[in-house]
């Protein structure tokens, strides 16, 4: 049971989305997603120590009542297979200071890169690597040496490899929901009507 100053875990920041709504049950695995995707919920490692373990979280207010017969009328429930329709968004988070690393290999130099990257403790969000590029999105709050990673970088590989900042990040979170298009289209749909431009899709 965990308490804190919110009554459970929301779809969206209620800070930056004043309509969103508190989750009356989620699973370990969507609970994860929506940590690791920045939303400021239950810490990803412990959601996984409770999964491995088989053991039910409440996520409360301090200032609740102490849960009656139904412990997800007045906070979060997180537990396996939580019920749920397949393909439906359960929450969205947001992150901001980004980083996207793009690399190009020009001399099967990739294993260089990862060695550098590990040598800095850089760890990646989302790699993707097709023929000779390579592009790492990476949380600018878990890169401790930003300025060494960026000289060691550029001494190394120079002009091939380069950190893009100044970007943000969204995640549409929820089990099979990309089985369709659907929710990617309605998703660009929305920020090409805020007029955000989107650096790249995963």
């Amino acid at each position: 049971e965990i308490c804190s100053d919110v009554d459970g875990v929301y779809s969206a920041d209620p800070r930056v989305v004043p309509a969103a709504r508190r989750i009356g049950t989620l699973s370990y695995e969507e609970t994860q997603e929506l940590a690791e995707a920045g939303a400021r919920v239950l810490n990803a490692q412990a959601v996984e120590f409770a999964k491995d373990k088989g053991i039910a979280i409440y996520a409360r207010a301090t200032a609740s009542a102490l849960p009656g017969d139904d412990p997800a009328s007045d906070g979060t429930v997180v537990r396996r297979d939580a019920p749920r329709m397949p393909g439906t968004v359960v929450g969205v988070a947001s992150e901001r200071d980004v980083l996207v690393l793009q690399f190009i290999d020009r001399d099967g130099e990739s294993q260089a890169l990862f060695e550098l990257l590990d040598a800095h403790a850089v760890a990646g969000k989302q790699l993707h690597q097709i023929d000779d590029r390579t592009t790492l999105v990476i949380s600018r709050e878990n890169l401790h040496e930003e300025l060494r990673v960026r000289d060691a970088l550029a001494q190394r590989f120079g002009s091939r490899a380069g950190l893009i900042d100044e970007l943000g990040a969204v995640s549409a979170v929820g089990a099979g929901i990309n089985a369709s298009f659907a929710n990617l289209r309605r998703g660009t749909a929305a920020l090409a009507a805020a007029a955000v431009p989107a650096r790249g899709l995963a």
